[in-house]
């Protein structure tokens, strides 16, 4: 069985789209996207909202509002907060999301996995998302989301370490770019969704490093049933 660290070095003899973005994607103007909208794209975007409240809070302006302003933004923080503390619960011992999307070229198939606490500052963990097409479409991506990643305002190009479980560490050339304000992400094409499949374990740990420095550690479990998804879908 491949792993998935032999996989990423694999994808380095992918050829690279013109956008500066891993083979399928499009750049967006912003960063790195598939073709088409998926089905777990707001579930994503809210874990990583949340994962980015989780740092240092920039200074709010002083502005005068009116009684009915103040009940109405202390209404609508009430809700975040409630929804913010649903998160957390559900993320600090690790959740899964699988879900597909059809689209003219066939199912897009899409499995995501977040863990992290506040406790961590965002620093540690993160979220993890494996996306690709049903065969015969080879596009398929696996995309890390954190804090500690860099966030540059273009797509880049850069050097990453990366270890998976006790395997000896591997140097990669990966597609960095910022997702929201202080989430980076880091970028892999991976040589098809069936491939990639075949080097996912139920447990799997990932340490991501640049220039010596780690940036992202991250540990998933219970992937058994996702994986069996993501074979049925591949299909």
């Amino acid at each position: 069985m491949k792993r998935l660290t032999t996989l990423f070095l694999s994808a380095l003899s992918l050829p690279l789209t013109a956008a500066a973005c891993p083979i399928g994607m499009q750049y967006d103007g912003y960063g790195c996207s598939p073709p088409y909208q998926y089905s777990m794209d707001d579930w994503i975007r809210e874990k990583n909202d949340y994962l980015d409240s989780l740092g240092p809070k920039n200074p709010v302006p002083v502005v005068y509002r009116s009684p009915e302003e103040v009940a109405e933004l202390q209404r609508l923080q009430a809700e975040k907060n409630q929804r913010d503390a649903a998160i957390a619960q559900e993320i600090a011992q690790g959740v899964w999301y699988s879900a597909s999307s059809t689209t003219p070229e066939g199912k897009l198939c899409v499995a995501t996995f977040a863990k992290f606490t506040r406790a961590d500052n965002g620093q540690n963990g993160g979220v993890v998302s494996l996306l690709g097409f049903q065969q015969p479409k080879p596009d398929a991506w696996l995309i890390f989301y954190g804090t500690g990643l860099p966030t540059p305002k273009n797509v880049k190009k850069i050097q990453l370490t990366l270890q998976q479980d006790d395997e000896p560490a591997q140097t990669v050339e990966v597609f960095s770019y910022r997702f929201e304000r202080k989430i980076g992400a880091i970028a892999f094409a991976v040589p098809g969704l069936t491939a990639a499949l075949e080097g996912m374990r139920d447990k799997q740990r990932f340490n991501l490093s640049i220039d010596g420095q780690t940036v992202l550690t991250l540990q998933w479990a219970d992937a058994a049933p996702v994986i069996q998804q993501l074979q049925q879908c591949a299909k």
